[in-house]
């Protein structure tokens, strides 16, 4: 496989990998609602942080980069508009359940964006029935909006 330099030795995302933070961005959004729940902040900052580094991944693949490991460059690889977007998203009012669940809106709304042009990119299935588990589990959630409408 040919390495792309620019400033860093680039590799192509592989679809394996692509599917995998397609699922495991539902699979990580769940676990926000018991943290939650419990009132765990520095858990759930963490967490909408994962959230981040995955949709950050999948901006990258749709790109046509796996994620440039032990890199300094990592705006080069992100449009002005997709550095923007995961900036918004950076932004805390306050340490509070609705802080979280605001950043983890926005992420969804980044990932709705992205996930349907990856997999039609990557000749993926979408992770449907991860989607509706955690949807289903975030619905229990105070201030969780029951839907989310991305156009």
């Amino acid at each position: 496989m040919t390495q792309l330099l620019w400033p860093d030795p680039l590799q192509p995302a592989s679809s394996d990998h692509v599917a995998d933070l397609l699922e495991r961005f539902w699979r990580t959004l769940e676990q926000l609602v018991d943290l939650l729940q419990r009132q765990e902040q520095l858990l759930a900052a963490r967490m909408t942080a994962e959230l981040r580094q995955i949709v950050t991944e999948l901006m990258l693949a749709l790109n046509g980069i796996a994620w440039p490991h032990e890199s300094a460059h990592l705006n080069s690889y992100l449009s002005a508009d997709q550095r923007a977007a995961l900036e918004k998203t950076l932004l805390v009012p306050s340490i509070s359940t609705n802080s979280w669940i605001g950043q983890a809106v926005a992420l969804v709304v980044i990932y709705r964006w992205y996930a349907p042009q990856l997999v039609q990119k990557f000749g993926l299935a979408s992770p449907a029935e991860a989607e509706t588990q955690a949807l289903l589990k975030l619905h229990q959630l105070a201030g969780w909006p029951r839907s989310i409408m991305t156009d």
